[in-house]
């Protein structure tokens, strides 16, 4: 019990040993999420790997759908949430998993609604830099990768029914909010801002890896936006549940607005579809961000700074 106790303080402290640790446990929980999420998806009686392996985007049944829905899930589950937590109980040191994890203390109202004012006041921002990546010249296996997920997601997100409904939300707004915040967000992000002694490249190098682990290329550059945001609500707050929240909400309402307006989300995920947003909308999306970040600023947490260990001002 001594021994596994001075490897957990040791380990804490080094937090390249803690990034490297939580890389093998991704690569293991996926390993494992996606033999798990088999292994459910066969007793519904689906063959996961024909509908994986498909040349070309068919239309699935009921049954279909929901098993590419449980196979995500349970897929999700081990490769972040399961991931995360077993990092976390290695490496919390003397601190409660929930404190390393900044998942201790609870955010304000206000700091609930300006996040909310920051999100919508980016969306223009986010989806200028969808239509600048959308037209990158890429190779044609990215091109390639990009339309076979997002013909899944399509179809993970037509919806026929209330009860497709709730488990499309769980699969693609409640599990990643919380196993992709746990991870990137609650464990990475921190180390990565003490191992680099500075805390805004330790943000962006986590929603780098944040983006890049979707290997969706056409997208890398709005979903690394959208990280980055999330990751300097934790840095402003110190609470993982603000950023938590927010990501619900960022997918939630696009997983709702799917199910109220199934023609709307088919254009969404067609990426030869992504206009630009008008430039004076940009701007506005530009100034009126930038006042809430000041806002954020002269409200932050100043122990939440200390505690992710701030290099720099």
């Amino acid at each position: 019990m001594a021994d596994n106790s001075i490897f957990k303080l040791t380990l804490g402290k080094q937090p390249w040993l803690v990034i490297v640790l939580t890389l093998l446990a991704l690569i293991f929980g996926m390993g494992l999420g996606a033999a798990l999420g088999h292994l459910v998806v066969q007793s519904l009686g689906v063959d996961i790997g024909q509908i994986m392996n498909s040349e070309e985007a068919i239309a699935l049944d009921l049954l279909e759908r929901q098993g590419i829905r449980w196979f995500n899930l349970v897929a999700h589950v081990f490769s972040f949430t399961f991931a995360a937590l077993l990092v976390a109980w290695l490496a919390k040191g003397d601190r409660s998993w929930t404190a390393f994890l900044q998942l201790d203390r609870f955010t304000t109202a206000q700091l609930v609604g300006l996040s909310v004012l920051l999100l919508v006041a980016t969306l223009p921002l986010i989806q200028f830099s969808n239509w600048l990546n959308a037209n990158l010249p890429l190779p044609e296996w990215m091109i390639s990768m990009e339309d076979s997920q997002n013909w899944l997601v399509g179809e993970v997100l037509r919806m026929e029914s209330f009860k497709e409904f709730l488990v499309a939300l769980t699969v693609a707004a409640v599990a990643p909010a919380i196993g992709e915040e746990l991870l990137f967000r609650g464990l990475l992000q921190p180390q990565l801002q003490k191992l680099v002694n500075n805390p805004h490249w330790g943000i962006w190098l986590s929603a780098i890896l944040f983006s890049a682990i979707h290997l969706q290329f056409v997208g890398f550059f709005p979903r690394m936006l959208l990280g980055a945001l999330l990751g300097y609500l934790l840095w402003w707050s110190g609470s993982l549940w603000l950023p938590i929240l927010i990501h619900f909400l960022f997918n939630g309402v696009q997983i709702l607005g799917a199910y109220f307006n199934p023609e709307a989300m088919k254009v969404a995920v067609d990426t030869t579809e992504i206009e630009m947003p008008p430039i004076w909308l940009v701007a506005l999306s530009l100034l009126a961000a930038g006042y809430l970040v000041k806002l954020f600023h002269e409200k932050r947490i100043p122990e939440a700074i200390n505690q992710q260990g701030d290099g720099a001002a």
